[in-house]
């Protein structure tokens, strides 16, 4: 017979920090979602914050030179319940939702802090790290926590002598891709502004087409308030936008953007079928979105992720690795495509792959030491 986890007691009758104990509270964070808890059987307040009283336990804290013993598991009550019970839902329920029935695509952090009531300290942050695996019974979940992250975990990265390109698409810094997914850069002085039009030096031959991308610049009063304007057409040093430049001037500072990688639309109306989505907006694109990336808003605000297993161009059909929230017609989704990591994936993709190609496309088909043939980059 499952049994759910002990409520945690608070030590004595009286509220003093004499003789109360300390306890333990729990953060958990996802994305822009926070969820605390404390090992007690009242509210603990402070100052802003409220953690709410949870039938939640923890190992004992293991920092060590051996990160192996970092490790930590958290126990809370999680019903697997088809439906709710007549005294409700713990409070931890929808901590345990997180995973179930569709696992996230983004890391969950987690904070372990002691804490006395009664106390004017703050509470002392004794752990941080990442949730990595849960495990479910009838009445509890275990988190298994890490305090490495867990992206850190990803096996055989860095440069290799290969003909493929070693980088990962999008990635950033040194040795990183560098391809901007929202389109590249470029900052402009206008030299002639007239109605929807804006002319400047900087906007000829661009990486990419300007058309389908946007330009954006501050307000000359207000510098918190930004504009943005679509960009329709594009010849020259001139561009056309979707609408009225206002009251920017010759002289001005903008930013243009030219078409980025993102592909957006609307799941059709019934155009869910199982793992696959209709979206017309993803027939007849630039790359194919094999590979990629589909992404989405939930009504909780979370944005969601999942990898896309096949795309048909013709139809704009797409499959998902997995299922996901509120994955429904009319939902207005975002595709952004992988990479290939050929030579000419990315020649198609930017003007200067000679620069960023992490492949050796010259590199000897036979290995010279072991097939006795020239050492040859022909």
């Amino acid at each position: 017979m499952p049994t759910a986890l002990r409520a945690q007691r608070l030590a004595g009758k009286r509220w003093c920090p004499m003789f109360d104990a300390e306890l333990h509270l729990f953060i958990f964070r996802r994305q822009g979602v926070t969820l605390r808890f404390a090992a007690a059987d009242r509210d603990i307040e402070i100052g802003e914050h409220v953690y709410h009283a949870a039938q939640i336990e923890r190992d004992a804290i293991k920092q060590t030179a051996e990160r192996a013993k970092d490790k930590l598991k958290i126990r809370v009550a999680y019903l697997l319940a088809p439906v709710e019970p007549t005294d409700g839902w713990p409070v931890t329920q929808a901590l345990g939702d997180w995973w179930r029935p569709h696992i996230p695509s983004d890391e969950i952090s987690v904070i372990c802090l002691s804490y006395r009531p009664g106390s004017d300290e703050l509470p002392d942050v004794e752990w941080m790290g990442w949730a990595v695996q849960p495990a479910y019974s009838d009445a509890q979940l275990e988190i298994n926590c890490d305090s490495n992250p867990p992206h850190g975990s990803a096996p055989n990265q860095g440069p290799k002598w290969q003909r493929a390109c070693f980088k990962t698409v999008y990635s950033t810094g040194i040795r990183g891709c560098n391809l901007p997914a929202g389109g590249y850069l470029v900052p402009a002085e206008l030299t002639a502004v007239a109605g929807n039009t804006i002319t400047a030096e900087a906007l000829v031959n661009p990486k990419r087409t300007f058309v389908g991308g946007y330009v954006q610049w501050q307000d000359a009063t207000d510098p918190e308030l930004t504009h943005r304007r679509a960009i329709t057409a594009h010849e020259g040093a001139t561009v056309m936008l979707a609408d009225d430049v206002g009251d920017l001037a010759v002289g001005a500072q903008v930013s243009a953007y030219t078409r980025g990688f993102w592909v957006t639309g609307e799941v059709a109306q019934h155009g869910v079928d199982d793992l696959t989505l209709q979206v017309p907006a993803f027939a007849g694109t630039e790359f194919s979105l094999v590979g990629g990336t589909l992404s989405w808003t939930r009504s909780d605000g979370l944005v969601e992720e999942r990898p896309i297993m096949s795309h048909n161009n013709t139809t704009g059909a797409v499959t998902l690795l997995w299922g996901g929230a509120d994955l429904s017609g009319g939902l207005f989704v975002s595709a952004l495509p992988n990479c290939p990591n050929t030579w000419a994936a990315c020649a198609a993709r930017r003007p200067d792959p000679e620069l960023h190609y992490g492949g050796a496309i010259y590199k000897p088909v036979r290995d010279p030491i072991v097939q006795g043939v020239a050492m040859s980059w022909g």
